[in-house]
Formats: structure tokens, sequence, C-alpha cells
């Protein structure tokens, strides 16, 4: 049975369907049309509607020019949905600038000189398939080669990669076809065509859609467990983390090492200086101390000018000997713009979790320490000890 498309139901579907999806983003996005990705989207899906219009419609039209202007409406269509997808993934750095600023100039250049010096319907499908296939190729590349990305950009990814590859084959079938073909003509290539470009106006929306909110549900996660002025992990992000730590810790009989941090007379750098002054202080020790933990070890900011350190693995001689790094590394510290030093002050506690392993017990005893570090002068290391056994159950 021979399969057949009728090409022009589809453009009509085309249009739309690009029309209709602007109106899912803007009611999606309401209160954040503001936000450049959205726009872009928005932007694209008007574009692409315009260019599907004008080559329904291209047999009325006097003139090639508005061949041109379709192909010119497709490209930049696909290229701002294809950037705000990027965008939204954050996947739109300098390279990709670079990128599409070359195959931009290539695709401009290319059908100047197929429409001023060999004007055939061949060529100009052959060049824009092949453009298009470029500016897909990327994205389809960044989605599932990058470490990290989520399972939804990796499914965008090789949805992409199949659109790239469609796109190719009819580039080549345009290329070798020993007939003259256009936009309606019937073939394999042209039905995969159309039907990819159906496809992807709606999945191409569904992920925008979901990228969006995947973004969103990563700056909730990100504003629920980070605090905000140092960027390190706020107090109930550190106690949960650092229990399950702790839990590992016990099942696996090793020790850790739990250090309560100080900022000697904080006060007085806020009464001094100022609150400024004061936020610039937290933040140059916080990143004086992550710099110098491991990619096991936990930080987290307790409250005010108090911090803790969870270092897995740390027996007590480990854990001093890294307690003291600390301390001389933010002594030494200098903060860009203010002439203040401050130093710090520390209690540590070095055990083997037992089989319910205790935090707030590590935290009081470290607290204690803590204390007598400042009673005996600050900026020093305190350590405390259990005083029979050395579990925490």
């Amino acid at each position: 049975m021979d399969f057949q498309l009728d090409i022009r139901t589809i453009l009509i579907t085309l249009i739309l369907g690009n029309m209709f999806m602007v109106l899912l983003i803007a009611a999606y996005r309401f209160r954040s049309l503001h936000d450049k990705a959205t726009s872009f989207f928005a932007v694209s899906k008007w574009l692409q509607a315009a260019c599907w219009l004008l080559v329904m419609i291209r047999d009325s039209l006097p003139g090639p020019r508005f061949v041109l202007l379709s192909n010119a409406l497709m490209l930049g269509g696909g290229g701002l949905e294809i950037i705000a997808l990027l965008m939204m993934a954050e996947g739109f750095g300098a390279d990709a600038r670079r990128y599409y600023k070359v195959i931009t100039i290539l695709s401009v250049l290319s059908f100047g000189l197929i429409y001023f010096f060999y004007n055939s319907d061949n060529l100009r499908i052959a060049s824009a398939s092949l453009a298009a296939g470029l500016f897909i190729a990327f994205p389809a590349y960044r989605f599932t080669a990058t470490r990290g990305g989520s399972p939804l950009q990796t499914v965008m990814g090789l949805v992409y990669t199949l659109l790239a590859s469609i796109l190719l084959a009819r580039a080549f079938a345009a290329l070798f076809s020993e007939r003259n073909m256009n936009v309606f003509s019937p073939g394999l290539a042209q039905h995969l065509y159309y039907i990819g470009m159906f496809l992807i106006m709606i999945l191409g929306t569904v992920g925008f859609v979901l990228l969006s909110k995947e973004r969103s549900y990563d700056e909730l996660r990100r504003m629920a467990n980070v605090d905000e002025l140092t960027g390190i992990l706020n107090r109930r992000a550190f106690i949960v983390q650092a229990q399950l730590a702790a839990a590992v810790a016990a099942e696996r009989r090793v020790p850790i090492s739990f250090l309560l941090i100080d900022i000697d007379h904080f006060k007085l750098v806020n009464d001094n200086y100022g609150h400024v002054a004061g936020d610039s202080a937290l933040r140059s020790f916080a990143a004086t101390v992550e710099f110098r933990l491991g990619p096991r070890d936990l930080f987290g900011r307790y409250g005010g000018e108090e911090f803790a350190v969870l270092l897995p693995g740390a027996d007590e001689e480990e854990s001093d000997r890294k307690a003291e790094l600390l301390r001389q590394a933010v002594m030494n510290s200098r903060i860009e713009g203010h002439p203040l030093q401050y130093t710090i002050s520390i209690g540590v506690i070095t055990v083997i979790p037992g089989k319910k392993p205790q935090l707030d017990l590590l935290y009081k005893l470290s607290d204690a320490a803590l204390y007598k570090a400042k009673q005996d002068g600050r900026n020093r290391v305190v350590r405390s000890r259990w005083p029979e056994e050395p579990e925490t159950s």
C-alpha cells in the first residue's frame, strides 16, 4: 500500500499548532513572561507559524524572494527555539554562541550564492535542510553528551538527533534526486521531514515546559538547601546530609570528626566596619574553608557566625591537622576592599558512630570545646572527648 501524506493539511496543522503553542507557553509562564528564554521561545513559534504560512501560499506569491523569506523565518524561528531551550538548560554559553555565529554566516552565504548564481528548488531544499540540521546538531549533542544532565535532557537530545538525521536525509535526497523537487513533492524524505516538524513542534514545546519546571524545581531545592549569603549548606541541609554520612560511617565502623567553628569577635566586625563588611567577612571565610575541604567533607552554616564541618573517615590526628589548617588559613586571609582581619575558634570531636548516630550530641560536645577555646583566648583549636564510650548509641 502506497503511503501518502497531504502536505498542505500538515502545513495547516503546523501553522495553527505553533500559534496555539504560544498560547500554551503564555498560560504556563503567565507570571514570568519577562524571562528571556520564554520570550525567545514565544517569538520563535510566531516566526515558524509565519514561515509555514508562506510555504503554504508560495504558489500565489510572485518571485523567489518569498522563498528566501520563508527560509529565513524557518532558520530564525528554529534558531530562537533552540537558543531558548539551551538557555533553559543553562547550556547557551560562549561555545554555543560561536557555533551559531559560524552556522548563521555559512547559511546566509550559501543561500545567497544559490539565489544569485544557481537558483533551483533542489539546491534550496538541500541547503535549508543542511542548515537546519546543523542548527539542531548542537542541542542534540549538548543534551546527550553532557555529564550530569537529567533524563529529560537525554530524551530531548535523542529526539533532536533523530530530527537532525531526517534533515540530513532530506538534504541528500534533494541533492541526488533526478527530478525537480519542491516543498510539495511526495517522497519518503519529504514525508519524514514534515512528520518530524510536526512532532518537534509538540515535543519541543512540551520539553521547554518540562525544562522550565525542572529549572524551577532545582532553584527551589537550592534555596531550601543553600545559605544565600555564603553559598554553602544551610543548617537543615547540613544536618540531613551529616546524618546520612554518620550512618554510613557507623555501618563501615570508620571514624567521623565534627568541627564547630565560630568567628571571633564578629560583633565587633559589624560594629566597627558595618554589616556590609561583616557579610564580606562571612563570604570570605566560607570560601577560604570550602577551598580546603575534600569532596566528601560537609560544610554548613549553623547560624550567624557559627559554622560546622563534618569530616567522614577522619580520625583525631587527621581532624586536628585539618582544623589547624583551617584556623591558619582564615587568620592569614584577606578580604578584598576591606582592611579588617579576623580569626576563628574551633571545637573538635571525633567518634566512631554507633547504630543510631546522634548529631545533636556531637554538636553539644564540640560546642563545649568551642566554649573552652574562647575562654582560653580564642584563635585556637580545642578537642572534646567522649567520657567513656566511643559510640553515640
